[in-house]
């Protein structure tokens, strides 16, 4: 072999190697589980158990959770919420590999007068998420291979109930985060209440109405901060469905629900499951993984 060809091939060789770390430092897996709502009743501990570790087995480099956590805070004791997000807490250590939390409305504590809790209690509404999740601010942002993560509080707060809703001071912040990610950079937003949805068509009919509580009520002007942006991927849980919508270079998905019908077998045909999303590049892909807990358990959870 002549040293021309041979210096033709060894650069041939090296350009392949070169494309190949490039697209593997820019493709990566990871999980999108929503809707868990943990508690001791319905085997739902043996559940999610069984989640993680099918997420384990997949082995993405990363989890990011949609909200409704635990069953629930709502409506609940002081000492009946603590042990639910301890509960969480010491099953999501299980998990191989990083977690990053979605609030939900079931997370927020003490908003139902039943609870009995009053709003003047130090962990009253986020502040228990917050404490036991250790984060500041129940919105974040994180990068991974050059992606942009952004997890999204949508639940909005009034007396006696909650909304979707993002409110000023997120709005803000959202902006502020923005300004700092280059327009070409592709985006991932997680949101438990859904920022776009047709499930209320389906399920109800083409002229209804979502109510204040199925979908984020401002969304068009949260949608409008990322008009300069490459918003590729929409997280979004609350219904226990899984829907897919393409708008505009943006997919909307709906990740069902890792608790199916509160582990009381599927909602609305939907087992009790979970989205494994794959990037490559600049592009996803995704499916809904379940994890046998119907097959294995046929009398529900009572």
């Amino acid at each position: 072999m002549s040293i021309k060809r041979a210096f033709a091939l060894a650069a041939l060789f090296i350009s392949f190697l070169l494309f190949r770390c490039s697209d593997s430092g820019n493709s990566f897996t990871f999980a999108f589980m929503t809707d868990i709502h943990l508690q001791p009743e319905r085997n739902a501990e043996q559940g999610f158990a069984a989640a993680i570790e099918r997420v384990n087995q997949i082995a993405p480099d990363f989890v990011i959770t949609g909200g409704d956590l635990i069953m629930d805070a709502l409506g609940q004791s002081h000492e009946r919420a603590t042990l639910l997000y301890g509960m969480y807490g010491e099953l999501a250590r299980v998990f191989a590999m990083p977690v990053y939390n979605t609030i939900g409305n079931h997370e927020v504590f003490g908003l139902y007068e039943e609870s009995g809790v009053s709003p003047l209690h130090a962990e009253y509404g986020k502040a228990m998420y917050l404490k036991n999740m250790g984060y500041e601010k129940p919105y974040y942002s994180f990068d991974h291979k050059n992606w942009h993560f952004i997890s999204m509080d949508g639940i909005g707060l009034a007396p006696g109930r909650y909304y979707g809703h993002v409110d000023s001071l997120q709005l803000i912040w959202l902006e502020n985060d923005l300004r700092a990610v280059d327009p070409a950079t592709p985006i991932v937003v997680s949101t438990h209440i859904p920022l776009v949805t047709a499930y209320g068509q389906f399920r109800h009919g083409a002229t209804y109405s979502l109510g204040r509580g199925e979908i984020i009520v401002n969304a068009a002007e949260v949608l409008h901060k990322f008009a300069n942006h490459n918003l590729k991927l929409v997280l979004q849980g609350h219904h226990h469905i899984v829907e897919h919508i393409h708008f505009r270079d943006t997919h909307y998905i709906s990740g069902g629900a890792v608790c199916g019908a509160w582990w009381q077998g599927p909602r609305d045909g939907f087992a009790e499951g979970f989205l494994i999303i794959d990037v490559k590049k600049d592009d996803v892909s995704w499916r809904y993984e379940t994890f046998g807990w119907i097959a294995e358990n046929e009398t529900g959870s009572e």
